[in-house]
């Protein structure tokens, strides 16, 4: 069970280190939201590499930190230190949800969607007790690599050019 958790922290983490380094970001956008496309996609991009090298950079790597501990501790089926880098990885999220990525890159909302799925994995841990926190983990975060994998396929959609280096990414 904890291996799971590993599985989906891994991933997330991995996605989000991909996304701080120019191919992906995070958001407070609505799962609603609607596509923007008044917006060029060269502008798309330079509102997203702007808002990437913005707070919202430092705010992704202090996430994929703390998902990494997550992954550490889960693997160890540490129970304390698992509901304890869960309060920090929704803390994170809580603080990146205060730096909306562009609307025009994440019409489909997945990074909110992410944002708020680690926020729940917290919520779930911290009312368990014992073993139940590695479990409530686990459900929690068993749909990240999905939710990662849409975002990046949508990003690679809305966002032309992501991929490519510029003066602005830095990963």
């Amino acid at each position: 069970m904890p291996r799971k958790v590993l599985s989906a922290a891994g991933a997330l983490a991995a996605g989000l280190m991909l996304m701080a380094c120019g191919s992906g970001g995070g958001s407070a956008a609505t799962a609603t939201s609607a596509p923007s496309p008044s917006v060029p996609a060269s502008a798309c991009l330079q509102q997203y590499r702007s808002w990437n090298a913005g707070p919202a950079h430092a705010a992704g790597e202090t996430l994929v930190a703390a998902l990494n501990a997550l992954e550490t501790a889960s693997s160890e089926s540490d129970v304390t230190d698992t509901g304890a880098d869960l309060k920090n990885a929704a803390t994170a999220a809580n603080t990146l949800g205060h730096y909306p990525i562009p609307s025009c890159a994440d019409p489909k909302g997945y990074w909110r969607a992410v944002l708020v799925r680690i926020q729940a994995a917290a919520a779930s841990a911290g009312t368990a007790k014992g073993h139940q926190t590695l479990v409530a983990a686990q459900g929690a975060l068993k749909d990240m690599p999905s939710l990662d994998l849409k975002l990046a396929n949508e990003l690679r959609q809305t966002v032309p050019g992501l991929e490519k280096s510029s003066p602005a990414s830095t990963g």
